[in-house]
This record gives structure tokens, C-alpha cells and sequence, in this order.
């Protein structure tokens, strides 16, 4: 059973896929992730202009 981290994670892969800034649509829509114990950020650079997008929620 995957975790919430990464139910979280296969969401925006398979939600979030167009670019808010040229538009471009990623059909593999691979969000990288990482965690510090109290922070996980979500992070996706678009393969067409290279815009960053964050998603970050804090654990408590």
C-alpha cells in the first residue's frame, strides 16, 4: 500500500501535468520530492521552458 507521500506525489503526476507558464502539457509528469523530517516539498520542472512549480506541506 503506497504511502501518503506518495499517493501525494502520483496525484500532481497525474493531475498537474500543464505548465502554468508556456502551457505545455507533460504527458510523464514526474514530480521529484524531498523532506527534511519537518517539511516535504513537491517539485516539478517543466521540460519545455524550465519553469519550477513547488508544492510544500509541513508535518507536524
Amino acid at each position: 500500500m503506497p504511502t501518503m507521500f506518495e499517493r501525494i506525489r502520483r496525484r500532481y503526476e497525474t493531475t498537474d501535468k500543464k505548465c502554468p507558464d508556456c502551457g505545455y502539457v507533460d504527458e510523464d509528469g514526474n514530480w521529484d520530492s524531498r523532506t527534511d523530517g519537518r517539511q516535504i516539498v513537491y517539485r516539478h520542472v517543466c521540460p519545455s521552458c524550465d519553469a519550477s512549480r513547488e508544492h510544500t506541506f509541513t508535518i507536524k
